[in-house]
Parts: structure tokens; sequence; C-alpha cells
């Protein structure tokens, strides 16, 4: 919803409001009356109304070339790493770590973009090992992403996480995500 659109329902909810009850109703020579001093509050009233832009550490974007910017610094990232947090910003519901198995296509996807190479068995490889429920790999792909995060935002506040046994979500109170 835009601003102005805000405005409006603002308007009609809280100033207009009789209209929106019985709406067949002649309201022509009341609205008239009352209609330019209502509008010139309203505008007075709406104007101090401020809607606070996002700060700058805010927006993550991720540009066609799968660059990762938070604010206007760039995320430097292994392609390993890079293509989990990828995987966890397409997913803002959260992936359990038990279930990361079933998102291998789409890691397999998107590791074959990020990555130094070309050659599918290398990079099959390299998400297999990812996924095998014996490795470390993941969390140590989790723990880079989370130190990468932590060394760009001064407060740390962003990071990859959740309880045990359940999903692990980015985690930010506010954060916008752009794909270009």
């Amino acid at each position: 919803m835009t601003y102005n659109s805000q405005l409006v329902l603002y308007y009609f909810l809280h100033i207009a409001g009789d209209c929106l009850l019985s709406p067949h109703a002649d309201y022509s020579a009341v609205a008239e009356e009352t209609e330019a001093e209502e509008v010139a509050q309203f505008v007075q009233a709406a104007s101090a109304f401020q809607i606070p832009p996002p700060a700058p550490r805010d927006i993550i974007r991720i540009t066609r070339a799968y660059r990762i910017f938070i604010g206007r610094e760039e995320l430097k990232l292994r392609p390993m790493s890079k293509a989990v947090l990828l995987l966890f910003l397409r997913h803002p519901e959260g992936i359990a770590l038990k279930d990361i198995g079933d998102y291998k296509e789409e890691l397999t996807r998107l590791y074959s973009r990020v990555a130094r190479t070309d050659d599918p068995g290398k990079i099959s490889r390299s998400v297999a090992r990812l996924l095998d429920i014996f490795s470390n790999e993941l969390n140590v792909n989790l723990s880079r992403v989370n130190a990468a995060l932590s060394a760009l935002e001064k407060e740390g506040k962003m990071h990859i996480d959740g309880p045990a046994g359940s999903p692990k979500t980015l985690k930010k109170v506010r954060v916008i995500v752009i794909w270009e």
C-alpha cells in the first residue's frame, strides 16, 4: 500500500466515515459545507504523518550476478556459503537443517551460478558434501555466513539462527530483500 493510498484510507475511515455508513444517501449539501474544512484539516494532519524510510542496513540487495549488498557494502563470501545464504534468503519462512536435503535442486542451481567452476560433477560433489548428514559442511558454511554478516553489521544483529530442531531463519527485526 502506497503512502497516498494510506492517506485516502485514513480520510475515509476517520473523516468521511458517515459516507461509508449509508453510501446511497444524498450528502451533497453537508459535503459542500464541511468538505473544504475537513480536507484542509486532513491535509494538515497528513503532512505531519511521516513513514520513516528503511535504514540502509535493513536492505539486502542481490544483483543479477548474485553479488550481495547490505546497504552500500558488498558481502564477501565463498561460493558455497553464498549459495547457502541465498537459499535462506529465498525461504524467509526458514529451513530446518534436517530437511536441507529437500532443497538439493535449488541449492545446486544457486551454487552453479556463484561457483568458480562450470564442471557439473564438481558442483554436484560439493553440494552432496554439504548435504551429507555425517559431515559438518553445512554448519561450517552457516558459521561463515554469520561471521560475514556480523563483520558487516557492526551491531551483529543479522544472522541465521533458530532453536534446535526448528527452522533456521535470517534473524533481524526488519529486513527488505531486493532481487534485481
